[in-house]
């Protein structure tokens, strides 16, 4: 009977003890709730509708390269005249310098004097050679009267032998035999000079030979007179009147060398040369549409096209591999100077002048695009709407929005 009443002593303390850590564990699930909820802030972000580009692509840091020209003067000798300054604008045909011309002058009339006892000399040989060839004709028609007159004689005592002696027949076929033999050799000596003019060949080629010196007198003397091959702007005028130049060295890439006696370039051509990486060189092809923006001139972009990717890598010592893309601008750069640097937008996709949003600023529900607007009341209601391209960003809306609209970021924290 004791334990009996003992066992529900027993039970009725576990059914309360079982009562009351029920009610603690609610109270603290409903305590800790209370503070998570307490903790949750949200905070909003208004922006507005507005008009824009959307660009998908990469990018990559440029530097500015301005096409130079290098002017020198062919010859060496003492600068007389300089006609231009740093700066100036100067059109095709300009006289931009001048040497001293005093020497080539003197070796321009040294040439036309040995190009003259050339043509003299030439013209004095054929003249003879001429004449030669007239006194042996002349000289082989006499031999041939000669003959002819002979043979007048020789010919009928050979056919009435028994009217003339031994001798005289023997006498006169001497004769005939004699102006035969000189007939003979006096037609080898002409044609010979007719055929032979191996001292004539020879004075032409002098008087060729003293040509080429005459016309590379003319072209020195010519070459004194430095003029622009173009119409540019002068960078750099590396000499004076009065000092010595020669001729720099030519090198495979032109550049703004103040060993040259004169540097211009065209200011409408405006290059620029960027790294680009061989994971993202297959997205690059010649024509391809770059934007540019210089850290010198902000919020100014440039248009451009890719004219050139360089088929040997760079590889620097982290052993990083890079291709020099080269990107020619468009319209006037008379602002852009050689060496700026600048942020290069390679463009995949694009659209241009689209109502943009941040991409935050959209949601789905039921499986729906939809954001929350401000009116103008200050009331915020949810509307629908379409998107296309996106940057990451920003996105294109395409439906459901017009510019000058609010749109309503939330972030939960």
């Amino acid at each position: 009977m004791l334990k009996k009443i003992y066992s529900s002593r027993f039970l009725k303390i576990a059914l309360l003890f079982a009562i009351i850590g029920g009610v603690g564990f609610t109270g603290y699930k409903m305590t800790n709730k209370s503070k998570t909820a307490s903790n949750v802030t949200v905070t909003t972000k208004e922006e507005a509708v507005t008009r824009g580009d959307i660009t998908i692509g990469f990018t990559g840091d440029g530097e500015a390269e301005i096409p130079v020209i290098n002017l020198d003067f062919s010859l060496s000798g003492k600068i007389k005249e300089v006609h231009v300054k740093n700066g100036e604008q100067i059109q095709e045909g300009q006289i931009l310098a001048k040497l001293d011309d005093t020497e080539y002058q003197n070796k321009l009339r040294t040439a036309e004097l040995s190009y003259n006892k050339a043509v003299a000399t030439l013209e004095q040989k054929e003249e003879n050679a001429r004449l030669n060839l007239i006194s042996a004709k002349q000289k082989l028609d006499e031999l041939k009267r000669q003959i002819k007159q002979i043979e007048t004689e020789y010919l009928p005592m050979l056919e009435l032998q028994d009217y003339y002696s031994p001798q005289e027949v023997a006498l006169k076929k001497i004769s005939y035999e004699n102006a035969q033999a000189a007939y003979d050799v006096q037609l080898e000596q002409y044609n010979a000079l007719l055929s032979s003019n191996k001292d004539i060949e020879l004075e032409k080629v002098n008087v060729e030979s003293a040509l080429i010196n005459l016309e590379m007198a003319k072209n020195d003397l010519e070459d004194t007179i430095l003029k622009s091959p173009v119409s540019a702007t002068v960078l750099n005028v590396s000499y004076k009147a009065g000092e010595s130049f020669s001729p720099p060295s030519t090198s495979g890439k032109a550049t703004a060398d103040t060993s040259h006696f004169m540097v211009v370039s065209d200011a409408d051509k405006v290059e620029v040369v960027v790294p680009v990486s061989e994971t993202d060189l297959s997205k690059v092809a010649i024509g391809q549409t770059i934007e540019v923006a210089f850290e010198a001139h902000p919020g100014e972009n440039y248009v451009g096209k890719v004219t050139g990717i360089n088929a040997l890598p760079m590889i620097d010592s982290s052993g990083l591999v890079t291709y020099d893309v080269r990107i020619e601008l468009d319209g006037s750069m008379g602002k852009i100077r050689s060496g700026m640097t600048c942020t290069v937008s390679f463009i995949l996709r694009q659209e241009k002048n689209v109502l943009i949003i941040p991409n935050k600023a959209v949601s789905m529900v039921d499986g729906k695009q939809v954001v929350k607007v401000k009116d103008k009341d200050g009331n915020l209601q949810t509307k629908n709407i379409k998107t296309g391209l996106t940057d990451g960003k920003y996105v294109a809306v395409t439906e459901g929005l017009e510019v000058g609209e609010t749109v309503v970021i939330e972030t939960i924290k």
